[in-house]
């Protein structure tokens, strides 16, 4: 009866598929046959997926989006793509989840960030385009930063931004994006005239809350 059972157990295992090295079922359907098991390979470097029927194995050894079984038994390679949830399931630039496996990203034509141009006073903007990497769509944002000269953060390109004060009627300067007053400065060797005098700053001088 034991011998009976033990037999059934086994055809069981070799109809709904291989045992991989941990212990899980690995289906054969990827030309492996019977019983197999993961002996070596580099799917062993990885975690198997029960519901995906594969490994996570990121985009694969030298991103080819799979990973090798070695079967010593029946000496048989057996190739799994990769499973994914999501793309950062799959590694490297240029990969993607598509249809629960990691592959080369789609492409997008014109799909390319402009560069930042000035827009209403003290403001800047451009259009940051992505290309969906499951779609092959291109989808566009616009962002905005506060322009040379000025400081803040903004969100609409006409509000949030403040221009650099004034010292002996020289007005302070920024790098494009600056946030804070004390991004503010006055470039060394700039020269000024007031009713005081006139002079010139040696070395950049910056301003203080």
């Amino acid at each position: 009866m034991r011998s009976i059972f033990y037999t059934l157990i086994a055809a069981l295992a070799i109809t709904h598929g291989a045992m991989a090295y941990d212990g899980y079922n690995i289906p054969c359907s990827y030309g492996g046959g019977g019983n197999c098991i993961c002996d070596a390979g580099s799917c062993q470097e990885y975690s198997w997926n029960d519901s995906l029927e594969t490994f996570m194995c990121g985009s694969g050894k030298g991103g080819n989006g799979k990973c090798s079984c070695v079967d010593a038994q029946y000496n048989k390679t057996i190739e799994f793509p990769c499973g994914c949830t999501s793309d950062s399931d799959c590694d490297g630039p240029g990969w993607g989840c598509i249809n629960g496996q990691c592959q080369t990203c789609r492409t997008c034509s014109n799909c390319n960030t402009t560069s930042w141009t000035n827009g209403n006073t003290g403001y800047q903007t451009r259009t940051v385009r992505t290309c969906g990497c499951t779609t092959g769509q291109c989808t566009s944002t616009t962002e905005y930063r506060c322009a040379p000269g000025y400081y803040g953060t903004t969100s609409n390109g006409s509000t949030g931004c403040t221009r650099c004060s004034a010292d002996s009627g020289v007005y302070g300067t920024t790098a494009a994006g600056s946030t804070a007053r004390t991004n503010c400065y006055i470039e060394t060797g700039t020269t000024f005239s007031d009713t005081s005098g006139s002079g010139r700053w040696d070395g950049r001088s910056y301003w203080c809350n």
